[in-house]
């Protein structure tokens, strides 16, 4: 009987001393969550011009190779620290076409 109740004594305490020496996560750094910027790859492919004309500076500008002076929308990690990305994918964004009408044309005579 003396075993049993010391037993359920021991028990928790084992129980806290082990969580206690597991982390909780804080002392690591936090992964950064990705984004999507939409702009305009400068000529060198080293920048992204976003849609409200804030520059990007491209981490690893290999991944925009291709991609210059086009629109594109980037999936990518934002620094902490400033305008840095670090560019995950990139898929162009289709340019819409303005049509010109001119209505003397044959097409709108009746």
């Amino acid at each position: 009987m003396k075993r049993l109740v010391l037993s359920f004594l021991v028990v928790p305490l084992l129980l806290a001393g082990t969580a206690s020496g597991q982390s909780n996560g804080q002392g690591k750094t936090a992964k950064l969550k990705a984004s999507t910027v939409s702009g305009e790859v400068s000529e060198d492919g080293k920048s992204l011009i976003g849609k409200n004309g804030e520059p990007w500076l491209v981490v690893n500008p290999a991944t925009l190779a291709g991609h210059e002076g086009q629109l594109v929308k980037v999936k990518c990690q934002l620094s902490s620290g400033g305008h840095d990305i670090h560019v995950l994918s990139v898929k162009t964004v289709a340019t819409q076409t303005k049509y010109a009408v001119n209505l003397g044309d044959a097409a709108f005579r009746r």
